[in-house]
């Protein structure tokens, strides 16, 4: 997910090949459930589409990722690390086959369409794979500083000029000294 910030334009879409891991996997009355997460140069490839849409507001932007994940070569990819790496397994069959895919982000404004855990200081969206192509919604504000910095000093300035104005006023204006 690392390409989002190649993204800069509303409507931008960007195809790439990313790799996942196996990060558990455990059985169950027969459903053998693999939790997988995106890393770098890892063995297990699928393909993916990302849409980004931005909205400008005032003093925030709000970025949507529309994420469009080739489930197939995922559930393929997953299938083959199971038979050739039967540790994985520890000996147990399974009849049927699910996949939960992590996204992990250390940003608390990330939102989705996905079940969100907090674990480590990380966020974790989890979404079902489907076999079949299956989407992925992920927003988040970030705040626009310049207008953050520009309402901050504006403030200051208010602030800084009332006091000066009041203590000029206090001088000029307030009680003389009786003799």
């Amino acid at each position: 997910m690392l390409t989002f910030v190649a993204c800069s334009n509303t409507g931008d879409t960007v195809d790439y090949i990313y790799g996942v891991y196996i990060k558990s996997v455990s059985v169950e009355n027969g459903v053998c459930t693999v939790c997988v997460s995106r890393e770098e140069n890892q063995h297990l490839v699928g393909k993916s589409s990302i849409e980004v849409y931005i909205e400008q507001g005032s003093f925030f932007e709000k970025y949507t990722y529309n994420v469009r994940f080739d489930g197939y070569s995922i559930f393929s990819a997953v299938e083959e690390a199971l038979a050739q790496d039967g540790t994985l397994l520890n000996g147990q069959e399974y009849s049927t086959l699910k996949i939960i895919y992590d996204y992990d982000t250390i940003y608390k404004s990330m939102k989705s369409d996905g079940v969100r855990t907090k674990n480590n200081g990380k966020y974790i969206h989890s979404f079902a794979v489907e076999s079949s192509s299956f989407d992925v919604q992920l927003t988040r504000n970030v705040a626009r500083q310049s207008m953050w910095y520009a309402v901050a000093i504006a403030g200051a300035v208010v602030l800084l000029g009332g006091g000066l104005t009041l203590t000029y006023c206090r001088g000029k204006y307030g009680k003389k000294e009786e003799n």
